[in-house]
């Protein structure tokens, strides 16, 4: 395999691309994207991973390794079972994350693209972390961070992520509201050069509330929130209903909004064709496609790598915007 240089040796942008699940569609759709003649003109793509899971990755695609950069990570030996998610994948999944996040802290990578992982794969593993975000978050020993998914016209950050949707109103508070709110105006402001970033609040309860009569958290704890985030220099707005919200957006009233849930902020945006996962206020780019391991058509050549491209051209372009090479974050 090819060593990989400094990434201040290079001018295209280098970005660490992990195998996900290996039981999954990670390693398949990962290698893709590598291999996409877009993601090639854009930056430099390093495989993250066992390099014989990229190996296998290359044969089930009848494709090769030839002139990829692969950054191996030990691991024992393994027997991978498509569609099976064990502590095994899980480790090796979260071992590939940890090793791309420690290149791009040493600015071997200037940004990271992360293939899908399991939840009960990592929790199999020992890991308490479920998902990417929290993973990365405790890598970087950072406490704020947060999920915005990005469509071509919709921004979406969410308030509260991985949790039972009944501790989702307990969860809702000015503070947390206050962070999520900080992290979106600053990456409208890094990452897009929105001069004066606009973010449409959602309410929680049907109709935002409708003046108390669903509910009292919007009066309560989300408009005192906006208040307070107007008082701080940021253009917040709400709370506004889900549906006048995603209505604004799309016809270019607001450059983001803030879900309060998961669903509530993901569903609309995979009913129009998906968004790229964007994790906010971490020291480097990270991006995911929003999709799952798929383990039903694991291994299968099947798998759609369109999402994996998308979120590797987008890291491409966002890390362009923020060039950690010359010190700029």
């Amino acid at each position: 395999m090819t060593a990989a240089p400094p990434a201040a040796a290079v001018t295209e942008p280098r970005i660490g691309i992990t195998a996900g699940d290996p039981a999954g569609i990670g390693p398949e759709v990962a290698l893709a994207a590598a291999l996409d003649r877009r993601v090639r003109e854009r930056c430099r793509p390093v495989l993250v991973g066992p390099v014989d899971i990229w190996e296998q990755a290359a044969r089930a695609r009848h494709r090769s390794l030839r002139g990829l950069d692969v950054h191996d990570i030990y691991s024992p030996a393994f027997s991978i079972v498509p569609g099976v998610m064990s502590a095994q994948t899980g480790r090796i999944a979260a071992e590939a994350v940890a090793a791309a996040a420690v290149m791009a802290l040493d600015l071997q990578i200037d940004a990271l693209a992360t293939a899908p992982i399991s939840k009960w794969a990592l929790r199999m593993a020992g890991y308490r972390q479920c998902g990417h975000t929290e993973l990365l978050a405790e890598l970087c020993r950072v406490d704020e961070v947060a999920m915005m998914f990005v469509s071509d016209k919709i921004r979406t950050t969410l308030a509260t992520i991985h949790v039972d949707l009944a501790k989702v109103p307990r969860l809702i508070t000015r503070e947390l509201l206050l962070a999520k709110l900080r992290l979106t105006d600053r990456a409208l402001r890094s990452f897009w050069g929105v001069r004066r970033p606009r973010i449409a609040v959602l309410g929680l309860n049907p109709h935002a509330g409708e003046d108390g009569l669903f509910g009292k958290e919007e009066a309560e704890t989300i408009a005192p929130a906006v208040c307070a985030a107007i008082d701080a220099g940021i253009g917040a707005s709400g709370p506004v209903s889900a549906e006048a919200g995603l209505a604004l957006a799309r016809r270019g009233g607001t450059d983001a909004l803030l879900a309060m849930y998961h669903d509530q902020g993901l569903l609309p945006l995979k009913a129009a064709g998906g968004a790229v996962n964007l994790t906010l206020g971490l020291p480097f780019v990270r991006t995911s496609p929003d999709h799952g391991t798929a383990p039903d058509i694991a291994w299968q050549g099947r798998a759609d790598p369109g999402p994996m491209i998308r979120a590797v051209l987008l890291a491409a372009r966002l890390c362009r915007s923020t060039p950690r090479r010359n010190g700029n974050r």
